[in-house]
């Protein structure tokens, strides 16, 4: 981790006397976000004193639990990373066909709520599933170690290729035909050349996964049976026995581990050089792989997209299905209940929209500070936006609820403490959505309109503001998706009158109406379809495209 405070940033902020509306917007950022990120999770890990922590010593269930968790998050991120870096040779190096069905295969679990890949596999093979009971007979234990992590295999292997497509795209075939000129073989060139161009990505990517399965939370409850991890454990303590002070202890065990991969992405994201200098752009195409190599990697894309989309296509057959295991009839029953939950889909369109506006101005103000500003707190403020990835979506929301729970700032039950979760929760998405846009405007645009007199704020909103539609628009997208499908992070601070999409899904689930929450999420996925299709239409028209 690079310091955040250097000999000349003194120096560099003492020159903010002659910008005083610049300092003020600093400040404000700075208490912003420490008093809705730093602060609640202080509250919470001094919830419970040192000596209270004895009980993961004297309760053998939460040794067991921090144990599983950390293995399934072993055994997930090899097999996430491991089908992410297939896909991303196959879309990258191969000229195979079907490579826009493998590209949306990568997208589709990303767009809709994390634990519908749970739904979905036990609609198929759980005892009443359509392949275990309908097709075969058989009924069949889905719940456990096996299960979730084929599900967690499937839900994050997107995020990890994400990173290690990015990668693979940037390595230069010419070092390859270099490599096979001068006499290595296929195995060779693989090892000494593309491997290593491509090992600071798969560990990024890999990393990215870690994160993600460590602090799961919907796969687990609804799949894991049996099986104690922290994330189900620390809900537990909290619906089942109203005990916050052990799950706060139980939340700043998965904060621990997380903060560590956290801070081990940052090092290799940071300190790790993803390009290949080899002069101008090369216009080579791969270098062609072995025939049986080539199609052996297009089968394995093949068969894990297919098995993707059974499972969702698993979802829209429940949908209109009466009851799923004994009536297969059809009917539109299930989405005639929907109007009876509008309330739940409102709220979810309505909170990930503010939630999604609050973080692009945000993510705005902070990239251009920290991009284009030598204020002296420039690391400071980078680390602000970013930390908020470190803490774990389960433990955000059990953190709002202790800091935000009495006065002079209770937020309990309202809206606003929603809006606000998701806000900082989906701050670092649309603040490295921002950082790319920026840095794509050249430090001259604003020097000009500096010397023609004009300060910060006039040259920010009359120059750069109007150059920063697509990122705004970028980072919107990306901070209402994963808003309208979240549920780690508002799990423990909805109520009533504020309950969203995916906490009802969630209670149908529990109660066992399979139909109706496939409707709803159904329903939930066409509407961050929509949305995502509406971007990519709005990029388009400026040249360039979302990435997820």
């Amino acid at each position: 981790m690079r310091k955040i405070w250097t000999s000349n940033s003194f120096k560099e902020f003492s020159r903010l006397k002659n910008e005083p509306f610049l300092l003020l917007v600093i400040l404000f950022l700075i208490l912003l976000t420490g008093y809705f990120v730093i602060w609640p999770v202080f509250k919470l890990m001094t919830v419970a004193n040192v000596s209270e922590y004895s009980i993961l010593f004297e309760t053998p269930r939460w040794g067991r639990a921090l144990w599983n968790s950390l293995k399934m998050t072993l055994i997930s991120t090899i097999s996430c990373t491991f089908v992410a870096f297939i896909f991303a040779y196959t879309l990258s190096r191969l000229n195979v066909p079907l490579k826009k069905l493998f590209r949306f295969i990568t997208l589709l679990p990303v767009v809709s709520p994390p634990f519908i890949v749970a739904l979905s596999y036990i609609l198929l093979f759980g005892v009443q599933g359509i392949i275990t009971k309908r097709l075969f007979g058989v009924s069949v234990d889905v719940y456990g170690v096996f299960g979730l992590w084929v599900v967690q295999t499937v839900t994050f292997f997107p995020y990890a290729f994400s990173v290690i497509y990015g990668v693979m795209v940037k390595v230069s075939p010419n070092l390859e035909y270099a490599a096979y000129n001068m006499g290595a073989g296929r195995w060779q060139v693989f090892r000494d050349v593309f491997w290593p161009l491509c090992r600071p990505g798969v560990a990024g990517g890999a990393l990215i996964a870690a994160i993600n399965v460590l602090t799961d939370f919907g796969n687990p409850l609804i799949i894991g049976g049996d099986l104690a991890l922290l994330p189900t454990e620390a809900y537990m303590q909290i619906v089942g026995w109203y005990d916050m002070k052990t799950a706060s202890i139980l939340a700043v065990l998965i904060l621990l581990p997380s903060f560590v991969l956290f801070a081990l992405n940052r090092y290799w994201v940071g300190k790790r050089s993803y390009v290949t200098v080899t002069g101008k752009e090369s216009s080579l195409e791969p270098y062609p792989v072995n025939p049986i190599l080539k199609w052996g990697l297009f089968a394995f894309c093949l068969a894990v997209s297919i098995f993707i989309l059974v499972v969702y296509g698993t979802l829209v057959i429940g949908s209109f299905t009466k009851t799923w295991g004994y009536d297969w009839s059809f009917t539109l029953r299930n989405y005639s209940l929907i109007g009876d939950k509008f309330v739940q889909i409102w709220n979810s369109i309505r909170f990930a929209t503010l939630s999604a506006a609050f973080d692009s101005i945000l993510a705005i103000m902070l990239s251009y500070i920290v991009q284009k500003k030598s204020v002296g707190v420039n690391r400071i403020l980078d680390f602000l936006a970013v930390l908020p990835s470190a803490v774990p979506g389960m433990f955000l929301g059990l953190s709002y609820v202790i800091a935000f729970n009495t006065p002079p700032v209770k937020l309990t039950n309202t809206s606003a403490i929603m809006v606000l979760a998701l806000t900082f929760w989906n701050l670092p998405v649309c603040y490295l959505a921002s950082n790319a846009g920026i840095q794509q405007i050249g430090d001259s645009v604003e020097d000009a309109a500096q010397n023609l007199g004009a300060n910060s704020f006039r040259s920010f909103l009359n120059v750069i503001l109007p150059l920063l539609k697509v990122p705004f628009v970028s980072g919107f997208v990306l901070s209402f998706l994963r808003s309208v499908t979240c549920l780690s992070v508002i799990i423990f601070i909805y109520s009533s009158r504020t309950a969203v999409g995916t906490t009802s899904i969630l209670g149908l689930v529990s109660y066992g109406q399979w139909g109706a929450a496939s409707s709803f999420t159904v329903v939930l996925i066409s509407i961050a379809f929509a949305v995502l299709g509406f971007a990519q239409w709005f990029l388009q028209r400026h040249d360039t495209k979302l990435e997820l």
